[in-house]
């Protein structure tokens, strides 16, 4: 299922937290009432007199004299956005940019096992964006993206809208025909056949809507069926989580290195932590005085957050540097980052790409919750009957 997050347009969003007192009035971002540009956005009460995007700002100021005009602050309106995206990249890492400002797509399968109550989740995603917006979206769930949106665009702050996968098509021929991507020629044609309702639309077969319209116009007609072709493509946020520390004196063996490698990799956790991020691979780089710096990279079979993790996967390799000079400054770098989120082994996920072995899981789970957690069960067949004398549990 797809999941639609639709926020209002960033640079009212970022207008609104810079003054938050301009809320519930007329306001148009995209310039001044005097200059010769067009508006980018504007507040529901400025739509209401029948100000729209693309509309010029000096008409704006016609249709309403009392609004108040404000350029778009782009490095405001970029935090926004980036906030936005971040804030949904810790449920999951598929999340997508819509086409429009404020929308944002997030596919859930991946959250069916934290989250097997799906309101629960909703909620959890829509008080998560108000916190750091001080906006409640609106929240629509879809079998596809362009469904999701629709019922995004017509769901409340209060209540998201679900459509079932068996439903999508029913939900769809309830709407006019403006919600498909139209051009004007198509749109015309259709209207002009009475074909002014997707319900309309959808009672034509697919050869014969082929034969009047054209193989490129396929595309709005599986639309209107509720089938969107399109994948999602993941936003990845640039993150870049790097911890240094000097070491003055220079020290001539990496046994010294254990102590302030554990306080950087601490370091390192509450980054990741503070960002809901796990990492796959820490580099270690060691300078050393008058030789070139050593290179070490430790990788890891499922994303790493806490500080015992990362310390114990790096530790070994670091104990086997071979130092030619003093070391005179360590450095630790997360790379291959992703949204932490609850691991499985992969017997239990099917299709998921971040499949982790059996061996993993163990070792896993005995390291957070000790090696009497996990155990093996030995079967022995000519022993009794009864199940504590035929089977025999070992540590695993």
């Amino acid at each position: 299922m797809i999941c639609c997050v639709r926020a209002p347009h960033p640079s009212l969003i970022a207008a609104w937290l810079k003054a938050p007192a301009l809320r519930g009035h007329p306001l148009v971002i995209g310039g001044l009432a005097h200059e010769r540009a067009s508006v980018t956005t504007a507040s529901a009460e400025a739509r209401a007199q029948g100000i729209v995007e693309g509309m010029s700002l000096n008409q704006a100021q016609q249709f309403s004299p009392d609004a108040i005009f404000q350029p778009v602050d782009e490095e405001a309106t970029a935090r926004v956005r980036q906030s936005l995206l971040s804030t949904l990249h810790h449920f999951t890492p598929d999340v997508a940019v819509g086409e429009l400002p404020g929308c944002v797509f997030l596919r859930l399968d991946r959250l069916v096992l934290r989250w097997p109550d799906r309101s629960l989740l909703l909620a959890a995603i829509s008080r998560a964006v108000e916190a750091v917006i001080r906006v409640t979206p609106t929240i629509g769930v879809a079998s596809s993206m362009f469904v999701s949106k629709i019922a995004a665009d017509h769901a409340t702050a209060a209540v998201p809208v679900i459509v079932e996968p068996e439903k999508t098509r029913a939900y769809l021929a309830r709407y006019p025909i403006d919600v498909l991507p139209l051009d004007d020629d198509l749109r015309e044609y259709l209207e002009l056949l009475g074909l002014k309702t997707i319900g309309r639309l959808q009672t034509i077969s697919r050869p014969a809507f082929r034969r009047q319209f054209g193989p490129k116009a396929l595309e709005v007609y599986d639309l209107a069926l509720g089938d969107d072709r399109r994948r999602l493509r993941p936003w990845r946020p640039a993150v870049r989580i790097e911890e240094s520390e000097p070491l003055d004196p220079p020290v001539d063996n990496t046994e010294a290195l254990q102590f302030i490698a554990r306080a950087l990799a601490e370091r390192v956790s509450a980054s990741l932590l503070a960002q809901g991020l796990g990492t796959r691979a820490i580099r270690i780089r060691l300078d050393q005085e008058a030789a070139p710096p050593i290179g070490i990279e430790v990788r890891f079979a499922y994303p790493m957050t806490t500080a015992g993790e990362l310390f114990d996967g790096l530790r070994p390799r670091l104990l086997r540097a071979t130092i030619a000079a003093p070391l005179e400054r360590i450095t630790l770098r997360a790379g291959r980052l992703e949204a932490a989120y609850v691991r499985q082994p992969g017997l239990l996920i099917r299709r998921d790409g971040f499949k982790e072995s059996i061996a993993d899981a163990v070792a896993r789970l005995q390291e957070e919750y000790g090696s009497s957690l996990v155990q093996r069960a030995e079967v022995h067949a000519d022993a009794a009957p009864l199940v504590d004398h035929r089977i025999l549990w070992k540590p695993a």
